[in-house]
């Protein structure tokens, strides 16, 4: 057995390349990228401390960071020794299904405690910002990413090794506190990036920040997938002429911001259906909408937005009828980091692979059912 101390990045690269165990895999890998960023955060402190002088938060937060970073290179150890231990257990699971159940347990505390350090990394990286030397700004977005990025991996290694421990107390737990963790540093990201890439909200066009504030206003968010006639009304009454100017490709300069592209894509992907309900009208923008979601997907200011606003970014995707179309969007869904958003775009992609397109769309289309799409369309939650 050996530590990751002793060896020198080339070794540990090699020895994660090859199956040996116990060696390093995407736990170590991700405690080791948790304290790479925890490293960046310090060396950020420190220059800064150089250059501004003293400064009581900052000189505070290279020692956190100096403590995450050792913290996180023993839970690479850790990991590997627990990764070994699963192996072993594994081996006798029939005859011991208890000591698996232990060891499986043992394999998910690391990443627990890595998805605790990446926040409390993260929450740091945010309060230095303001009071950071200009130069190491990019090092603090940089280890903000890596952040982000080793919690990401956690979230998915603690999903895993739940799948394999059958203690439900457990996996609620973990599964809540893994989730909620991981969100928290999406949205920390998010304000980090926020903060050093800050923007001008007056340049969001004065008529798409009214679309994005209806649309968005608590208020109005219960009725984003249920019908109601009242919520249509107030669509009809306050954004028609918009959303016709949409359908018309007239609202090119709402594009010049990212805000912007997301307000024209709600208009042709949303209050298209809000506006033309039972009728084919409701998807003659769908096409728009994709166009629309792909650029906006590929501009650099999409990272920035919040997920609830990125998810209807994504949303043409999912109304696609297109099976090459689903097989992009799906890596998307997960990882926006959002798991009942991903669930639906699952069922829609698994709806698409058997159909080819939605039966629920084929009446409002006049298009004929097959008798498989009959039959389908009598399940429950079959139509969206």
């Amino acid at each position: 057995m050996y530590t990751i101390s002793e060896l020198t990045v080339a070794d540990y690269l090699a020895k994660m390349a090859v199956c040996d165990f116990p060696g390093p895999a995407a736990g170590s890998a991700a405690a080791t990228a948790v304290a790479m960023a925890a490293a960046l955060l310090e060396m950020s402190c420190d220059s800064s401390l150089k250059k501004m002088g003293e400064n009581r938060l900052l000189a505070e937060s290279l020692a956190l960071g100096a403590d995450i970073r050792k913290a996180c290179l023993a839970l690479a150890d850790t990991d590997m020794t627990a990764y070994g231990q699963v192996i072993v257990a594994a081996k006798n699971k029939a005859d011991h299904p208890e000591a698996y159940e232990s060891a499986m347990k043992d394999a998910t505390a690391p990443f627990i405690e890595m998805l605790r350090h990446c926040h409390s990394l993260l929450d740091q990286i945010k309060k230095v910002i303001s009071g950071s030397f200009s130069r190491v700004l990019g090092d603090l977005v940089g280890g903000a990413y890596l952040a982000e990025a080793a919690a990401a991996a956690c979230k998915s290694g603690i999903a895993v090794n739940l799948m394999l421990i059958h203690d439900v107390d457990y996996h609620q737990q973990y599964q809540a506190e893994s989730l909620s963790l991981y969100q928290a540093c999406a949205d920390l990201k998010t304000q980090i990036l926020a903060q050093v890439f800050a923007w001008p909200q007056q340049a969001i066009h004065p008529d798409a920040k009214a679309v994005l504030d209806f649309w968005f206003d608590p208020q109005n968010q219960p009725f984003w997938f249920e019908k109601s006639d009242t919520f249509d009304a107030a669509i009809r009454v306050h954004f028609y002429d918009h959303w016709r100017d949409a359908c018309e490709g007239l609202l090119s300069d709402w594009r010049e911001t990212i805000e912007g592209r997301l307000a024209e894509i709600i208009l042709l992907d949303q209050f298209s259906r809000n506006l033309n309900r039972d009728d084919h009208k409701a998807f003659a923008q769908d096409g728009m909408a994709l166009i629309l979601a792909q650029e906006a997907i590929r501009h650099p200011d999409f990272a920035r937005l919040p997920q609830s606003q990125q998810r209807f970014v994504l949303m043409p995707l999912m109304h696609s009828e297109s099976a090459a179309m689903h097989q992009t969007a799906l890596p998307l869904f997960e990882a926006l980091g959002d798991p009942a958003t991903l669930s639906y775009e699952i069922i829609h992609k698994q709806i698409i692979d058997q159909f080819g397109r939605y039966p629920h769309r084929n009446a409002v289309l006049q298009r004929l059912s097959t008798p498989e799409e009959i039959e389908f369309l009598k399940q429950p939650g079959s139509s969206f």
